[in-house]
Formats: C-alpha cells, structure tokens, sequence
C-alpha cells in the first residue's frame, strides 16, 4: 500500500505587486476566507494559534504587512494602496466567497476600510481604538504584549523601528465615514480584551461588541478559543435580505 501524506497545516507563500511583496500564510483553501491583519510592527505569526484553530473551518490567511516579517518595504504606506493589495490577493487565490476580514489594533482600520471597498462577508476589528499612540514606547506600553502567556510570547516580538509606525500614521487612522461604514452589507464585530475606556458605544452603529476580560490588548494570543469560536460563529452564509445586526444581538 502506498502511503500517502497529509499536505502541512501551513504552508507560506509570496505575493508580488509592483510596490513590493507581500508574505502570508495560509491553512487550507477550503471554506470561506478568513484574512488575518497583525498589529503594526508585529508580525503574522501572531495569529498562528487563531488560524491553525480556524483551518477545519475556513480557508485562513495570515499576512506581514508591507515592511514587516517577509514583506518588502516600501516608501510609502498609503491605506488605498494597501487595501487594493490586498483584495489582489484574495482574488489570487480563487476563492468564491467574500472574506470574513480581521484586524488587530493599529491594523483594524484597513480591515473597516476594505470592506467598504471590496465584497466582505464580515469585518471584525480586535483590540481597536481610533486613538492608538504613534510614539514607539507609548504603543507598546498601550498594547502590552508582556500580557501574553509565555507559550506565546515568542509570537508577540515587536519590531524595534521607530521609523515604521511612523510610515504607518495614515493607516492608522485610516477609518471609513461614518455613512461609508453604515452602507457596507456586512456584519460588524469588535471585540475588545478589556472593556473599552469612555461612553458605551452608540445603539444602532452597527457593530456588535464583545468583552472579554483579559490582560492587554493582545486577544489573538489571549484569549484563542473564545477569538475563534467569535470568528466561527460569522462563516455561515447572510440571508442579504436580513437587517444589519446591531449591539447585544446574537
């Protein structure tokens, strides 16, 4: 008898752009796309323990941002720009679904922005603020990475290049109008490790907000089974004649 071998659980790849390349990850091309964005100045392997939990469900993709991990730099970080790299990717791959799009903290603005340009299925923001810090120290002292569990600690290594967060100041702060934002059809999900600072979000903005009560900003390496089984809940298909939902609905 023949033995046959099961193809590996990740398997890394390059994508070519006339800026510059991206590297990404994948598990599986099965299912719905699930695109995982790391934080700026981390990197893919973040979302690791997300993605080989989301495998048996969804074609996953983790990417490094351009200038972080495999991906090239470049001169320039333009939102518009990354966005449509991006959904170049997605299309690559062949996939007839729209993706479900992930975007931790600094990252969470480009997954909002791409779904109000291109087919989403959902968009979930994880740790997000719209006032995230762009000095190196107050970045990391607001996303504390030493809050992730040893085991995972090695996964959350930031990059020491002051220089790069800056680059990125537009994207992040790259979020879409409001009425841009409310006319996507889409779910919108965000979660949050610790309940966010200020009033409690506005009834009928659209986005369903979960807390989980966890240290720091890192819920990708925090809180993997509940992130997951969140994310799980949005592969089915939308009913495009249901309404939006909204805070607190299921």
């Amino acid at each position: 008898m023949t033995e046959q071998t099961l193809p590996p659980m990740r398997a890394t790849h390059d994508w070519p752009t006339p800026a510059g390349s991206w590297a990404y990850d994948t598990w599986g091309t099965n299912g719905r796309p699930v695109v995982l964005l790391p934080a700026i100045l981390f990197e893919r392997h973040c979302w690791w323990p997300v993605a080989a939990d989301l495998r048996m469900h969804a074609a996953v993709i983790a990417v490094d941002l351009p200038g972080h991990g495999g991906s090239a730099r470049r001169h320039r970080y333009e939102p518009d720009a990354l966005v449509d790299d991006l959904a170049a990717l997605i299309a690559h791959l062949a996939i007839a679904q729209a993706p479900v799009v992930v975007g931790h903290a600094s990252s969470a603005s480009l997954a909002a922005l791409f779904a109000t340009r291109y087919a989403t299925h959902a968009v979930v923001t994880v740790d997000a603020d719209r006032d995230v810090p762009t000095d190196h120290r107050d970045y990391l002292r607001y996303l504390q990475p030493d809050a992730v569990p040893h085991r995972y600690q090695s996964l959350a290594t930031p990059a020491d290049d002051t220089d790069l967060l800056r680059d990125y100041t537009d994207c992040v702060h790259a979020w879409p109008a409001p009425d841009a934002a409310a006319a996507a059809c889409h779910w919108r999900v965000a979660v949050h490790s610790e309940p966010p600072p200020g009033p409690p979000p506005r009834q009928g903005s659209g986005w369903r907000h979960e807390v989980y009560d966890v240290p720091g900003r890192f819920a990708p390496l925090t809180a993997v089974e509940r992130l997951t089984a969140d994310i799980r809940t949005l592969l089915q298909p939308r009913d495009p004649s249901a309404p939006h939902r909204h805070e607190g609905e299921r």
